[in-house]
């Protein structure tokens, strides 16, 4: 019998167990059969290396590469394979959230080797699968290790797997854990635990993340035990990359405070010495955060460098202006007004629009008979029959717009990267458009570093994704926001009208007076026409102190300008969502 041949076998027969496969975990579950590949090149271009099967998070598939189960001699195993499939889209991590969070909480335990996450993520899952499988559902999945030691390189990393099955499973020792020079104390001890918390958080597997990493820890330290543990796992890696072009995965911005809890050693617990991996004060100087918080608000968010890096690990082709602009859209929201609703009451008067057709299911008082005998001599109800149409007397009835409005904001050398550190400016920036953007007003954004580099969205804008992308950029360049920046959207008087915020600190008074400019020009003229022509109002925010700058600061007064003063970053917090909430909340 010719290979092709033995995998349609394969296919024929494992076609067949999927219906078996769904059954064990329940008569309800409505998943699509798998991607059947024949070739292993097919199953490549799925997004299936290095393993046999994998599942996708994004179209909840699960897809099988038949080739090289004809090769691992896996074939007669097709009711246990596709029933552990199935255990992840429908037990752990079933949901992209769930990955996310998982993820997130084994990241704490490895700090400094986060890039192992993904791995310890997915054979942790396993162990809780595949002893659901064995103990509750009554797969023989031992056979399945079984045939797999025979294709399988050893490592301290595999052995500790090996001999973690055999206690959840009560077997001999040797039935899987077989390569004897790599036995000791210390695996059988540490098997032991992994296998009562497999037992402890199957319902709450969650929380149990934290620990299993904790256990693995010392596994994965060095590089060489990581590579080799990785060339005995990875043909068991099939959910390691289950969120892939899934886009952004929301709710991950904020610090989990469950997951630090969890990061405990359960070797110190088991000797009642309580204990972290680490410290909480050493394990909150690697994080760079206190262990009651973190950045933004409340100290409660990730970093953002380590929310990008979270989500990648959860979708690797993600793109980072767009993890960058949800960072700071998740943390402004609980201070964004809310949507505007119409509370307008109806006045109570009417005027006759015109004539639509009448038909039976419509009153019979409705129908005019003057304008049906004008329209027919000859009347034939629901067929030439007309009614008046009425709608409300809108006069007199005066509506408020809101005001456009332009957010400028110090993008210079002095201010942080928002994608590499928490930007107290640029969350006040987004707290105020996302605000006007939902009140129904047009947003322009400009960043502005100069002398040096500027960026703005092309012109007064209604478009999330432009006005955040913008904002939450970065230049890095020269001193200030630049006052030049102003002339082009404000040459000639704006209708309608709008706003202007300016985000700056104490240089803008340098830029103002022309230091450093090779082509020197009135600001000060500038910044007043500016705000003439807008027609609203102008609000310049800084990082500044009130006593500074005295007659520079009542020029701009006596122009129209208001000043306000932040001596600390978050108070810009403050600023913007008094600000919002006077100008666009109905």
């Amino acid at each position: 019998m010719s290979k092709h041949t033995k995998i349609k076998a394969i296919h024929r027969q494992w076609r067949t167990d999927w219906a078996a496969a769904k059954k064990t975990w329940s008569n309800y579950i409505k998943l699509r059969e798998p991607r059947w590949c024949f070739l292993t090149k097919d199953a490549r271009l799925e997004g299936l290396t290095g393993s046999f099967a994998m599942i996708r998070l994004t179209d909840h598939r699960i897809v099988i590469d038949l080739e090289k189960i004809y090769h691992l001699e896996l074939g007669a195993y097709g009711l246990q394979i596709l029933a552990h499939e199935i255990g992840h889209h429908v037990y752990t991590p079933a949901n992209l959230y769930d990955n996310g969070l998982l993820l997130s909480r084994i990241r704490w335990v490895m700090a400094g080797m986060e890039n192992r996450a993904p791995m310890v993520a997915n054979i942790y899952e396993d162990l809780l699968i595949n002893d659901r499988l064995q103990r509750t559902k009554e797969l023989d999945m031992v056979r399945v290790f079984q045939q797999l030691n025979k294709e399988t390189t050893f490592s301290k990393f595999w052995m500790l797997y090996m001999r973690t099955y055999e206690y959840l499973w009560r077997l001999k020792r040797g039935t899987l854990a077989i390569d004897k020079k790599f036995a000791s104390p210390v695996i059988d001890a540490d098997a032991s635990l992994i296998a009562s918390l497999i037992r402890s958080y199957a319902k709450n597997w969650l929380d149990g993340g934290g620990r299993f990493a904790a256990m693995l820890y010392p596994y994965l330290m060095e590089e060489e035990d990581y590579d080799k543990s990785r060339i005995s796992v990875r043909v068991l890696l099939d959910a390691e990359a289950a969120g892939k072009d899934a886009g952004v995965v929301a709710g991950l911005t904020q610090i989990d405070l469950d997951g630090i809890a969890g990061a405990v050693d359960p070797r110190t617990e088991a000797l009642q010495q309580g204990g972290a991996t680490t410290s909480q004060e050493v394990l909150a100087n690697i994080l760079g955060i206190n262990m009651q918080g973190g950045n933004g608000p409340e100290q409660r968010y990730l970093n953002p460098g380590v929310y990008i890096d979270l989500q990648r690990q959860l979708n690797p082709n993600i793109d980072q202006q767009k993890l960058v602009n949800n960072y700071y859209k998740e943390i402004a929201l609980p201070h964004l007004i809310e949507f505007p609703v119409d509370d307008r009451k109806p006045t109570g008067l009417t005027s006759m629009e015109g004539t639509e057709e009448w038909n039976v299911s419509d009153p019979m008082e409705q129908i005019d008979w003057l304008e049906t005998a004008i329209y027919s001599p000859q009347i034939i109800p629901g067929y030439n029959t007309l009614k008046r149409i009425y709608t409300p007397d809108k006069d007199g009835e005066k509506e408020q717009a809101p005001l456009d409005i332009y957010i400028g904001v110090d993008c210079s050398g002095s201010m942080r990267n928002p994608a590499r550190n928490f930007s107290w400016p640029i969350l006040a920036a987004s707290i105020i458009g996302l605000s006007a953007l939902r009140a129904g007003a047009k947003v322009m954004g400009c960043l502005s570093g100069e002398p040096g580099s500027y960026l703005e969205t092309k012109g007064f804008s209604n478009s999330e994704e432009e006005v955040l992308t913008v904002l939450t950029s970065y230049l890095g360049t020269g001193y200030a926001f630049g006052i030049n920046r102003l002339k082009k959207p404000f040459e000639q008087p704006l209708e309608p009208k709008a706003h202007i915020v300016l985000v700056s600190d104490d240089d803008i008074f340098a830029m103002l007076n022309g230091r450093n400019l090779k082509e020197p020009s009135d600001h000060w003229a500038l910044i007043k026409t500016a705000l003439d022509h807008a027609g609203g109002e102008g609000t310049i925010v800084l990082h500044s102190k009130a006593d500074w700058h005295p007659e520079e600061v009542q020029r701009l007064r006596e122009m129209g300008w208001q000043l306000f003063y932040v001596t600390n970053e978050a108070e810009l917090l403050t600023f913007a969502a008094a600000f919002a909430k006077e100008k666009y909340k109905r």
